[in-house]
């Protein structure tokens, strides 16, 4: 009896393939299984499909590579971004920063059309204080400004004025005091009494209307609110910027029924009559009325009940 040894089969190994193994040439068929009859058939020895495979291996990292580097689908890949996003963000960032700015000039000048309204004294302000170009100059540092007239600008205003010296009726002019055929109709803004009336010579550019109980305050015109705020000689004091540079403010009034930036209709109720602030000694409205920073007399726009002298 003699005893056979199971041959261990051989590792699959680089060095014990050799040139003539690689060359060796073997043949793939594929046929029907019923009739038998070939389907395919090829010869490929093993150096052949080693290189096949590196072919393969390459194509699909050129594949990967021009996917991730030149088509939108590299965004879904983990880690990579858009390449115009840094741009996006960055002139996403200008336009705010620009907006922010603009927003800025504009709480300023609305800070000085109030502080101009409410009667303020830029005469306390210190000249030694930092200028702002969006801010008023002291009253100390204009004192100390002269303005010198070039020729140019003699000459062109010479000029101007011979042109239009006897333009009476020319599209352009108009009188700052007189009505505008834009604006027609000013609404009342309270039907009362009127306890003071218009005298620009004693610093009172408006009139006081004095009415009983809690009466609604309405606007004179259409407009935007500009300010609605409080100060301690005032009260609470509100003002609309009209059309045709019509500009008209509501003092010592018990509460405000609008805020700033709202858009009103003339004769909507935008504050209730009531006497705050320090400057009022009874239940009544101070009403104002300009034009191109020039206070008007409000009688002569429009007709308020039982007016008495001062």
């Amino acid at each position: 009896m003699t005893e056979t040894k199971d041959k261990k089969p051989r590792k699959f190994s680089l060095r014990n393939v050799s040139l003539k193994k690689l060359n060796h040439k073997y043949d793939f068929l594929m046929s029907h299984d019923e009739s038998g009859r070939p389907m395919l058939n090829f010869r490929l020895n093993l150096l052949n499909l080693i290189l096949v495979i590196i072919g393969l291996a390459l194509l699909l990292i050129i594949i990967t590579t021009f996917i991730i580097a030149f088509t939108p689908l590299r965004e879904y890949i983990p880690g990579y971004t858009d390449t115009n996003l840094n741009r996006e963000v960055y002139l996403l960032n200008l336009r705010a920063d620009s907006l922010s700015r603009e927003m800025h000039k504009k709480d300023i000048y609305f800070e000085n059309l109030q502080k101009i309204v409410e009667g303020y004294d830029f005469a306390a302000d210190s000249a030694l204080a930092s200028i702002n170009i969006y801010e008023p100059l002291p009253k100390g540092v204009t004192d100390t400004i002269t303005l010198k007239k070039s020729v140019q600008d003699s000459l062109l205003r010479a000029e101007y004025e011979a042109q239009n010296q006897y333009n009476l009726f020319g599209d352009d002019y108009l009188p700052p005091t007189k009505p505008s055929t834009l604006v027609k109709n000013f609404y009342v803004p309270l039907t009362g009494t009127v306890i003071s009336t218009f005298n620009a010579d004693m610093g009172h550019y408006g009139v006081d209307i004095a009415s009983e109980g809690d009466q609604i305050i309405n606007a004179t015109l259409d407009g935007t609110v500009v300010f609605a705020t409080w100060s301690i000689n005032n009260g609470y004091c509100i003002g609309i910027q009209h059309e045709d540079s019509y500009f008209s403010v509501y003092k010592h009034n018990a509460t405000l029924l609008k805020k700033e930036g709202e858009y009103v209709k003339a004769g909507e109720a935008i504050a209730i009559l009531g006497e705050s602030g320090e400057t009022s000694q009874a239940e009544h409205l101070h009403f104002e009325l300009w034009r191109n920073g020039i206070a008007l007399n409000p009688a002569e726009y429009m007709t308020i009940n039982n007016p008495i002298d001062n």
